[in-house]
């Protein structure tokens, strides 16, 4: 009985490859905010930490051997391969950008890169996102379920996140 309470205990010590939970940065206080007023810091502190913030359309996502297909609804198997209509590793068009080098956007290959782990966010294929982002040492685009990215369906939802990023 004392053995395997041990080996718990040594096991529960040792690092983790993957974490358990998302390391996201410190909340501000919700202390006296409305809602809205929440949301507006939030989405502050996050352009004011992220490396770049952008406006832009999944149109795809990168293939990997890694990558979970949709489920077909004709099929029971997994291994048919079919468009993705959602996934981690988006492909982007660029409507707008906010912050980042301009050397950055050039690119033609605008995608965002995720670790397959449980802070990755899903996205959605031809549907329009507000982008917070860090790049790695490689110039990958990374973001999480940390960062308040958010699905944007009309303009005024992103006129209101415009001015709270001023």
């Amino acid at each position: 009985m004392l053995i395997p309470l041990l080996m718990g205990l040594v096991a529960s010590l040792l690092p983790s490859p993957t974490p358990i939970s998302c390391e996201c940065p410190e909340l501000p206080s919700r202390e006296n905010l409305t809602e809205r007023q929440y949301d507006s810091v939030l989405i502050r502190q996050a352009f004011d930490h992220s490396d770049v913030v952008f406006f832009a359309e999944v149109i795809g996502f990168e293939n990997d051997t890694g990558s979970m297909y949709q489920a077909s609804l004709d099929n029971d198997s997994w291994d048919l391969p079919v468009e993705k209509e959602y996934g981690i590793h988006p492909a982007l068009q660029l409507k707008k950008a906010y912050k980042g080098s301009k050397k950055f956007y050039r690119q033609d290959d605008l995608n965002i890169s995720q670790r397959w782990r449980i802070c990755d966010m899903y996205f959605n294929k031809d549907e329009n996102y507000l982008f917070f982002g860090t790049l790695d040492k490689a110039g990958n685009v990374r973001t999480s379920i940390c960062a308040p990215n958010r699905l944007i369906r009309f303009e005024e939802q992103l006129t209101q996140l415009e001015s709270w990023m001023e």
